[in-house]
């Protein structure tokens, strides 16, 4: 056995939740196909049911495991379902948005020898994106996931790019549907003394293209179902306060991307000039929190794609 108690050589599954469909999980599927049979990793696509998107990957990728998941549209319920399917020793997580580093799963096995860790992950790159809306996405929805990282224990990882032990997925299954895993999962995990670990070169890369108009509903509906689920846990004196100084919060949130970006020593040429288009999308991640906070989630994770 390895230190880390796992096995010499672990199984692997890779789990793809799918709602967007072609051409983003094409590229990220296209990505894993040799270094998943490299590693004998199983392949776990999971959609919900009735999607046309599922027969038409099943045709294309026969090698992929495809899971028509029954009454179930949110992405992080779609990835619970994948590892109840999972039969790895060591679940990675990709977003179909993203196309994975030829080492991938490499890197991510290599780094859970290293030590008893829940999770290892790596940062998110760009793909050199032409239009202003995919910069847009990448610096609002990426940027605490922005390379470079130094090696070593974290809290930051992000779910788009993730290897879990399976182990410490099943035995917190009741938590994976709540949403986003980082923010469900990750808190509960650290209070029990969980370690976490970054890997610098466990590389994914954020695809585009992205319709302006099109994130903008869909930072809005994420927005609204990450407000409406937290402020049930909040007293009403704290959620009069928050929809009181919402407005001010565009400005806030606008200042901590830009000191983010800035300490990256990288991207703050391509984030400058990006602001006018961040700005109005700012606005519209507070409208959803604001709506969440005075009327609750609604239907909206179950349209987040």
């Amino acid at each position: 056995m390895t230190p880390s108690n796992l096995p010499a050589q672990p199984s692997l599954s890779i789990i793809i939740a799918s709602k967007v469909g072609a051409p983003f999980i094409d590229k990220c599927l296209a990505s894993l196909k040799e270094q998943a049979d490299a590693h004998k990793a199983e392949t776990i696509v999971v959609t919900p049911a009735g999607s046309e998107n599922a027969n038409r990957i099943a045709s294309k990728f026969p090698w992929a495991k495809i899971v028509r998941a029954e009454g179930v549209s949110e992405v992080p319920a779609l990835r619970a379902r994948g590892v109840k399917e999972a039969t790895g020793d060591l679940v990675f997580v990709i977003e179909e948005h993203c196309d994975a580093g030829p080492d991938w799963l490499e890197k991510g096995t290599t780094a859970h020898a290293k030590g008893n860790f829940a999770a290892v992950g790596g940062p998110i790159f760009d793909a050199d994106y032409k239009a202003a809306s995919d910069w847009t996405t990448y610096f609002i929805e990426y940027n605490s996931a922005l390379p470079p990282f130094p090696e070593g224990e974290t809290d930051l990882l992000n779910d788009a790019n993730i290897a879990y032990r399976r182990s410490v997925l099943t035995e917190h299954l009741e938590l994976l549907d709540a949403g986003y895993w980082p923010m469900a999962v990750h808190p509960t995990l650290a209070a029990k003394g969980a370690k976490f670990f970054m890997v610098p070169d466990m590389v994914v890369r954020h695809l585009g293209p992205w319709d302006y108009g099109y994130y903008l509903s869909q930072r809005y509906l994420f927005s609204r179902a990450f407000a409406g689920v937290r402020a049930r846990a909040e007293s009403l004196p704290k959620r009069i306060i928050y929809l009181l100084i919402a407005p001010l919060l565009p400005f806030v949130l606008l200042a901590r991307i830009a000191r983010t970006v800035a300490a990256k020593g990288q991207y703050m040429g391509r984030f400058i000039k990006t602001i006018p288009w961040i700005f109005p999308a700012l606005v519209v991640y507070v409208f959803g929190e604001w709506i969440g906070y005075l009327l609750g989630p609604g239907d909206a994770l179950s349209k987040v794609e």
